[in-house]
C-alpha cells in the first residue's frame, strides 16, 4: 500500500510538472519572437521534407496566392506571390529558381510557396522563360531581379525593412549579384542562397575537367547532365558558323552522334567547344577557355558573385548539398571564405538533399539532417518575427 501511495504521488508530481512545462512552453511560443520563430521553423521543416506528418496546416491559416506583374528587360514579367491572409505587413523574399526550373504549378514549388507563407513570409517567385524552358543563362535576369525586389518591397502587405532575395543554383548566384546592385544593395536585408556557384569560370573549368579543386586539392567530379546541358547551351552560342551550331546542337543537346566527316568539318572554334564539353585535363581546359570569345568570358564574370561580393551589404545565409552534382559545394565554401570577416554569414552543408529538392531517401537519413536544416531555416524565419 505504501508503494502504491508513493507511485501515485510520484505520478501526480510528474503530471503537474508536465502541465507546468507545457504551459511555460506555450507561453514561450506565444509571447516571445524566439518561441514563435522556433515553432514555425519546426512546422516549415516538416512541411518541406519528405516526412509522413505535416502539421503546419493544423496551426496556420490558408495563405493567399496571386499573380504579380512588373517591369523586366523584355517588357512585363509575371510572378506568383504567396502571402499570409491577414493583410498585415510581413517579411518578404523574392525567390529565383534558376535555369531549367520547375514550372509555376510544380507541386514542390507550390508547397514551398505555401510553407513560407504559413511561416510568415510573403514569397514571390521570379520566373525567367528563357532560363526555365531552354536551360539557358541570361545575364539580364540579374537586372530583372532588381526590378522584382523593388516591386515587392513597395507592396502594402510587405515590410520593406525585412525584405530579401533568395534562389537555387544559378538563381542563387543571380540573387547574390542582384543584391550588389547600387539600386537596391542598401535595402536588401538578406540573401538566402541554396547551392550557388561563386565563380562561373571556375564552375565551367571544373565541369570541363570533371574535377573539383578546393584548398589546393583536386577530386573527381561527375557533373549532372543538366549542368552539362546548360554549359553546352552557353558554349554553342559563342559559335559564328551556322553549320557548327547545327552540328554541336545535335551532338550535345539532342544526343545525336556526328560522323567523322562532320567532325572534321568543324571550325577550330567549334572543336574548342567540343573538347571542353567532352571533358579534358585541368590544364587543357584552362588553355581552351582562354580561346573563347572575350565577350563570353566577360559575361561569365558579370554573373559571378565573386566579381560583386564586396558590394553585397545584405546578411548572407548559404546552404549547399555536400555531394551536389549540379554545383560543387566547394563553390559555396569559396563564397564563405570571401565573406568570413563580415560576421553576418551562416553556412550550412547538408547530406540528405538532391540539390534544391528534399531527398526521397529513407526517413532515418532525413531526420539525421533535419536539425541542420532547422538551424539554418530558424535564422531565416526568425526575421519574420
Amino acid at each position: 500500500m505504501v508503494l502504491i501511495r508513493v507511485l501515485r504521488k510520484g505520478a501526480s508530481w510528474l503530471f503537474q510538472f508536465l502541465v507546468v512545462l507545457a504551459a511555460l512552453l506555450t507561453l514561450f511560443i506565444a509571447l516571445t519572437p524566439q518561441g514563435r520563430a522556433g515553432f514555425h521553423t519546426a512546422l516549415f521543416v516538416t512541411q518541406v521534407l519528405d516526412l509522413p506528418f505535416k502539421p503546419q496546416a493544423w496551426f496556420t491559416d490558408e495563405p493567399l496566392r496571386h499573380e504579380a506583374h512588373y517591369q523586366s528587360s523584355d517588357g512585363t514579367t509575371v510572378a506568383d506571390v504567396y502571402r499570409p491572409a491577414d493583410g498585415k505587413p510581413h517579411a518578404a523574399v523574392v525567390l529565383f529558381l534558376g535555369a531549367n526550373a520547375a514550372g509555376r504549378d510544380d507541386p514542390d514549388v507550390v508547397n514551398l510557396g505555401n510553407a513560407l507563407a504559413r511561416a510568415g513570409y510573403v514569397t514571390m517567385f521570379h520566373w525567367s522563360p528563357g532560363m526555365a524552358l531552354r536551360a539557358n543563362i541570361e545575364p539580364a535576369e540579374t537586372g530583372n531581379l532588381v526590378w522584382a525586389f523593388q516591386y515587392l518591397a513597395e507592396r502594402e502587405y510587405v515590410d520593406p525593412e525585412r525584405t530579401g532575395l533568395g534562389g537555387f543554383c544559378v538563381g542563387a548566384s543571380f540573387a547574390l549579384v542582384a543584391a550588389a546592385d547600387p539600386l537596391i544593395r542598401d535595402h536588401v536585408y538578406f540573401v538566402n542562397a541554396f547551392g550557388p556557384y561563386y565563380d562561373a569560370e571556375t564552375l565551367l573549368l571544373q565541369a570541363a575537367s570533371r574535377s573539383v579543386v578546393y584548398d589546393g586539392e583536386r577530386t573527381p567530379w561527375d557533373p549532372d547532365r543538366l549542368t552539362m546541358r546548360v554549359l553546352a547551351n552557353e558554349l554553342i552560342e559563342t559559335l559564328d558558323e551556322p553549320a557548327d551550331v547545327d552540328a554541336l546542337t545535335r551532338r550535345y543537346m539532342n544526343n545525336q552522334a556526328l560522323s567523322d566527316a562532320e567532325f572534321e568539318g568543324l571550325s577550330p572554334q567549334a572543336r574548342t567547344v567540343a573538347r571542353l564539353l567532352d571533358g579534358t585535363t585541368p590544364d587543357e581546359a584552362a588553355a581552351l577557355y582562354a580561346e573563347l570569345p572575350g565577350d563570353f568570358r566577360e559575361d561569365l564574370k558579370e554573373i559571378s558573385p565573386s566579381a560583386h561580393v564586396g558590394d553585397i551589404r545584405a546578411r548572407l545565409l548559404v546552404l549547399h548539398d555536400r555531394h551536389d552534382r549540379l554545383v560543387p559545394a566547394a563553390e559555396s565554401r569559396r563564397l564563405l571564405a570571401a565573406t568570413e570577416d563580415r560576421g553576418d554569414v551562416r553556412y550550412t552543408e547538408v547530406l540528405a538533399f538532391e540539390h534544391v529538392r528534399p531527398s526521397r531517401g529513407g526517413i532515418g537519413a532525413l531526420l539525421g539532417e533535419a536539425f541542420r536544416l532547422y538551424r539554418h531555416m530558424y535564422d531565416i524565419i526568425r526575421i519574420a518575427y
